[in-house]
């Protein structure tokens, strides 16, 4: 049987992939305006350059197809693969934005300040951490797809989803604090939409550990 490619938004594809663009457009428009306003332009042509690759992707996941009907051991690799791919190039994407954000940060004003480190280092942790932690799981069930099947080891990886998206969602409430002392209004925007994002899709996946939990309960 042949792998089908399907294409069916649902609601909350619709509501993260509208927050990623919008998103994604705002820190663009943030980091062409701090280039217009400061002569030492180098770390803010890592945010210009953060902000292209991110909307390229958004822009890219809207149209990115599922997978189902397969049925044989090298077309659920091959699928697990993909998917795999699908949630490591975000997370990727989410622990280069950490490092641009520490680093204009910490340069902000030519003033090395530690205490604006605190939330994209949180954040940055959070993603490094839950690569790790995605790749274990994903190459554990391609090595034995009969795992899947085991309640507590699911049960284990949307449990360990849910914590590792508590450091993110922390990590940038500090960057949306403090883009609010900067008064940027473009700035304000995009960690205002980035920290709707991270709590709605904490909040998803915690009504999915639930909903797990009461099904299999």
């Amino acid at each position: 049987m042949t792998i089908e490619l399907y294409w069916e938004p649902t609601l909350y594809f619709i509501i993260v992939s509208i927050l990623w663009i919008f998103r994604d457009t705002t820190l663009i428009l943030w980091a062409r305006a701090m280039k217009k306003r400061e002569t030492k332009s180098k770390y803010v042509n890592l945010l210009l350059f953060a902000g292209i690759i991110l909307l390229v992707w958004s822009i890219i996941y809207v149209f990115l197809p599922g997978f189902r009907s397969y049925n044989s051991p090298t077309e659920f690799e091959t699928v697990g693969i993909i998917f795999f791919l699908y949630d490591l190039i975000p997370i990727i994407l989410g622990v280069f934005l950490g490092i641009v954000l520490s680093i204009y940060f910490y340069n902000v004003n030519e003033q090395h300040n530690i205490k604006a480190l605190l939330g994209p280092g949180i954040f940055l942790v959070g993603y490094i951490i839950d690569i790790f932690f995605t790749a274990n799981f994903y190459f554990s069930i391609i090595e034995n797809p009969l795992l899947l099947l085991v309640v507590s080891n699911y049960n284990a990886y949307i449990i360990g989803l849910v914590i590792f998206d508590i450091l993110p969602v922390v990590g940038f409430c500090f960057i949306f604090l403090f883009s609010l002392h900067r008064k940027n209004e473009f700035l304000i925007m995009f960690c205002g939409l980035f920290f709707a994002y991270l709590t709605l899709s904490l909040i998803h996946n915690l009504n999915f550990v639930m909903s797990n939990f009461n099904f299999y309960g």
